[in-house]
């Protein structure tokens, strides 16, 4: 997959006071301890990096987040729904009162229990 450069189109209305973005598709780009704190992303195809970020109370939603790094990034109180999520890691990130619920596996519905029991700690 190819770079896409809209990294610095959302950072830049981020900073804007715009939270909610939607139908982005986003490959081989870093948010890397970025603020993001209350980001929405509806709809979005993300093939990315969320190292260290600051990602409290943010939603990911309607979507897909394949092989995103979310490690050592602050998901608490995030929101994970009705997305379908393969290789991605979140090994070391703060996951206090995560939603994770209705997302899909490789094709497996999974819900907190995965998520809780062996997604959020699992380190390829």
């Amino acid at each position: 997959m190819e770079k896409t450069n809209l990294v610095t189109y959302v950072l830049e209305d981020y900073k804007k006071g715009k939270r909610y973005f939607c139908d982005l598709d986003m490959y081989n780009e870093s948010f890397d301890n970025e603020n993001l704190e209350d980001i929405v992303f509806d709809g979005c195809n993300l093939y990315i990096s969320f190292r260290g970020a600051n990602l409290r109370n943010a939603k990911f939603i309607n979507g897909g987040i394949k092989t995103c790094d979310f490690r050592e990034a602050d998901l608490n109180n995030a929101i994970f729904e009705n997305v379908c999520i393969e290789s991605s890691q979140f090994v070391r990130s703060k996951t206090d009162d995560v939603y994770f619920n209705n997302n899909s596996c490789y094709g497996q519905l999974v819900v907190q229990a995965e998520f809780d029991e062996w997604i959020k700690d699992f380190e390829e």
